[in-house]
Formats: structure tokens, sequence, C-alpha cells
């Protein structure tokens, strides 16, 4: 079949959106480093519709750090892919032609550098995940003892780790007169543009005086933004059946479409060096500060999916979307999102409700294909500081905490290890040594709601030292966790979105 490229982009169905600027006059003034499916099923495609809304001089040169595949694979297509939008199996498409040209760092050293020291070079993102900073959190700064670390900070002319390799850059950019590029970190990390900037910073102090350049890291931080961002949308892994489904859609072949959510967000710090697209028109967000958003996604969006992955677990279905299916967890989803709005800081311009109504929708999304199996690990990370937290601050100002109760309670079945279908519930969690020892000083898996709300509400890691004391907060957990052990779930739910309900108090 003829392959997707610039000379057959005419052949595309007029159905579908495709680049409607000349892609040959392109310059290109992004790097990317990190050219996975999220990058192209993200800042690619708000890149893509900047430059489709009449801002088209935005080229991305899209990098791969170790794996060339993708370069395989879009080179033949002059850059061109699509990208597919799964709403619960209603599927949309359109063609993105934002990525100019690719290049993989493993292979392409030199070449990437050129661009990187191009005078055309405005900003450079990142999405090189966790490791490829090369963060200590323990120590704030740069681990130098990662052994790639460490190779470049010997060599730092011949640095090969992203890190590594911006940090020559900058020297270079400096040494000849050129003007700063933004960084701007899109990894899903807090504080992300401070991580990269610390790292940065430290790797500079190391390598500034073999460079017999000493006023380098000042340069930098008087010179470089580092503006965090917040970014979030789920991407499918590709299939086979994906990329004939394409074909048919297309009636061209592409070799490496994406497949996305319908959910995309991009908050970004408006702190840039040089110019930028206009993002802001393609639904980003320029803000002064990203924290108050992580905050929401952490309240909202984390927690959410913390509850209905428990709630859904012991219930005994496989899938989140299974059980939004189910109206009564779906409206107490709803208004355990209502609660959190309630504890986040007032923001001019930024409607927490609709931002509500599409996480509901997400967790709804049958397409994601997002398992309660998988979104129950590592529970506790997320329920000291999205559940707790919140629950906390609702009863100092002496509102309700039914919601953020009913999800420890839930939370606290699940770790009895067995469905209200008699299946085994599997744990995965950093904490997993205590929580099986309070388990067993509970009684086990047949331990009474009292016992093992009081055993594990005693473990400081989640639940401090003072909380576990206020008598209300324990009173409503183990309220809620006796209803679980009684009505079940489905029972549950609907008892408290329907409090007219409840014959007889359920409370120890």
């Amino acid at each position: 079949m003829t392959q997707l490229s610039n000379a057959t982009l005419g052949l595309v169905p007029a159905g579908i959106a495709k680049p409607s600027y000349d892609r040959s006059a392109v310059p290109t003034r992004i790097v990317h480093m990190g050219a996975g499916s999220f990058h192209r099923s993200h800042q690619a495609v708000y890149t893509d519709e900047a430059m489709q809304q009449g801002d088209p001089n935005w080229g991305i040169l899209a990098v791969s750090v170790h794996n060339p595949a993708i370069n395989h694979a879009l080179v033949p297509q002059d850059g061109l892919y699509t990208s597919i939008v799964d709403d619960n199996g209603n599927r949309s498409a359109r063609i993105i032609g934002s990525l100019t040209r690719l290049a993989c760092l493993a292979d392409a050293r030199h070449e990437v550098i050129d661009a990187l020291c191009s005078e055309q070079t405005e900003i450079v993102t990142l999405t090189i995940t966790e490791r490829g900073y090369g963060y200590s959190a323990l120590h704030d700064g740069l681990d130098d003892s990662l052994p790639h670390i460490q190779l470049d900070l010997n060599a730092p002319q011949s640095a090969r780790s992203p890190i590594g390799v911006l940090a020559w850059a900058i020297y270079q950019r400096k040494l000849h007169g050129l003007p700063p590029f933004t960084l701007l970190s899109c990894d899903h990390l807090p504080a992300n543009g401070k991580i990269l900037q610390r790292v940065l910073e430290h790797y500079i102090e190391r390598v500034q005086d073999d460079l017999n350049d000493p006023g380098l890291l000042q340069y930098f931080l008087d010179q470089y933004a580092c503006p965090c961002s917040l970014v979030d949308r789920a991407v499918l892994a590709c299939t086979a059946a994906d990329i004939a489904a394409t074909e048919s859609l297309l009636g061209l072949h592409d070799a490496a479409p994406v497949v996305a959510e319908p959910f995309s967000q991009w908050i970004i710090q408006d702190w840039f060096s040089a110019g930028r697209p206009k993002w802001e028109n393609t639904g980003a967000m320029l803000v002064p500060h990203v924290a108050p958003f992580e905050k929401a996604q952490e309240v909202m969006l984390d927690a959410g999916r913390f509850a209905l992955a428990h709630l859904a677990a012991v219930a005994g279905y496989k899938t989140l979307a299974q059980a939004m299916a189910e109206p009564e967890i779906a409206r107490y989803m709803a208004g355990l999102l209502n609660d959190a709005i309630v504890t986040l800081p007032k923001h001019q311009g930024y409607d927490w409700d609709a931002y509500k109504q599409e996480l509901l929708g997400r967790f709804a999304n049958s397409a994601l294909q997002a398992s309660t199996a998988q979104s129950t690990i590592d529970g506790t990370t997320i329920l000291a500081s999205g559940i707790v937290a919140p629950a906390q601050l609702r009863l100092a100002r002496g509102l309700s905490i039914e919601h953020h109760a009913t999800a420890i309670a839930a939370w606290m079945r699940f770790l009895t290890g067995r469905s209200e279908r008699q299946e085994e519930l599997l744990l995965s969690d950093p904490l997993q040594a205590e929580l099986a020892r309070a388990m067993e000083a509970a009684g086990g898996r047949d331990a009474s709601a009292f016992d093992l709300a009081e055993a594990l509400l005693n473990i400081p890691a989640i639940f401090g030292t003072e909380l576990p004391n206020d008598l209300e907060f324990a009173r409503r957990v183990t309220a809620a966790l006796q209803d679980l052990m009684s009505l079940r779930v489905l029972g549950t739910v609907t008892v408290l979105n329907n409090p007219e309900l409840r014959t007889a108090p359920t409370d120890p």
C-alpha cells in the first residue's frame, strides 16, 4: 500500500484534518528530547494545532535518546503520522505535521548538537522519563554516582546523556554568542522544571573549570528559563490492528500512528528565554505557577483513581470503566471529586467542575482498559497526600468526610486480600511489610472493622501521629469499613449517595 508522506498527503480523505501549512517552508525551532508516543500524542499535537492556526514556524526535531525505531518508521513518511483519539471505541483521526526532522541521539549525536546550537532553536522540550534526568531526590540534585553521568562528567566535550548534551550545547551557545533557548520539561514529575534546572546547575558546576569557563554556571542561571509544566494524557499501545485500521481510514500506510484518549492537559509556567508557539490558543494554559494544578491532579485524578480502583477491586470489577458503568459508583466518584475541589485554592480562570467532569469521563472510558489490579499498585504513595490530607482539611473546616472515609475504608477492605466474589486480591506496595504486620495484629482477613481500622490507622507513614487520635476521623473511617463489610460496595455507596435509605446506624 502507498505510504503516508508529503507526496501522498493530498490523498488523505477530505474528512480527516491534515496540515494546511507549507511543510517545506517550516523552520525547525524546537528540539524535543525523547520522541516517544507520549510526545507525539501531546506536545507535537499542540504545536501542530498552533501551526494550523497561522503560526507555522515551529517545526520540531524529534530526538529519540536510545532507540532509533521511531526514526526508521517516520523518516520515510517525512515525519507525518496519524493521531487517533479513542473515546469508548469511537475513533477520530488527524494527520500531524509538526515533526520536521528526526534523529537518534545514540546514532546521530553531532546532528542533535548542531540543532541545539542552531540560532533557529528557541525551545528544547523533554520527555526523557525520570531516569533521564539523573536526579537524586535525596540530594536534590545530580546523582553523580550513575555510570552514564560519571562518563559525561569525565569527558563533557563527548557527553552522550541528555543532561550532558544539553550542558555542552549551553556552553557552545555562550562561546559563540548565541541567544539562550527555553528548557521545557514535559515529564510527569512534580516541579519538573526545577528538577531540570537543578541537575543542569550541578552538572555545569562540575564541568565549567574543565571547559575553561568559570562563568558558565552563572550564565546558565541568568539566561536559561526552565519552566515547570504539568502534562497529562493517556496513550494506548499501538497494535497491528490499529495500524490496519488506520490504513483503512486513510487509504495509506502509516507505520507509526498514535492512539490516545480524548482528554489532554498541558499547564505551562509562563517563563521563557525566547519565543514560543501560541500554545494557549490550542488548549494549553500559560500560568504563573504550576503547583496549584499539580495539587488538583493529586487530590482529584490520583485520589479519584485510588478510590475507584480499590472499590472496584473489592467489588470484583476487572477495569475502572466496568465499575463506572454502575450508576451508584459513578455518583459516588462525582461526590468524592466535589469534596476534593473544596480543598483546593481558589483559581481565577480555571473551571474545576469542568475538570471533574473530564476526569469522570476518563475513568469511564473503556478504550483505556485501565485494570483495577494495575491501578491499586503502590496505593500508599497517593493515600496520604491525595486522600488523607484533604480529609483532614475538610474535618478541620467542619465539613463531611464520608467520601474520603469510604475511600480509606475501601483500601483497608482491599488489604484483606479477597474480593466480594471470593477472588484473591494481590497487594504490591512500598509499605507492604508494614501493612502485613498491621493486618496480622488486627487478626488477618477475618478481622473486625474496629480492629482492622485501629491497626491500620496507627501507621504513621500514612496517617501521621495526631490524626489517628481524632475520634471523629477514626469513627467515620471505621463506620465506612463496617458498611463495606456488611453492605458490600454497591450497598455502601448507594446508602452514602442516598442517606435516607439508611434505616439503622452502622457506626460501631
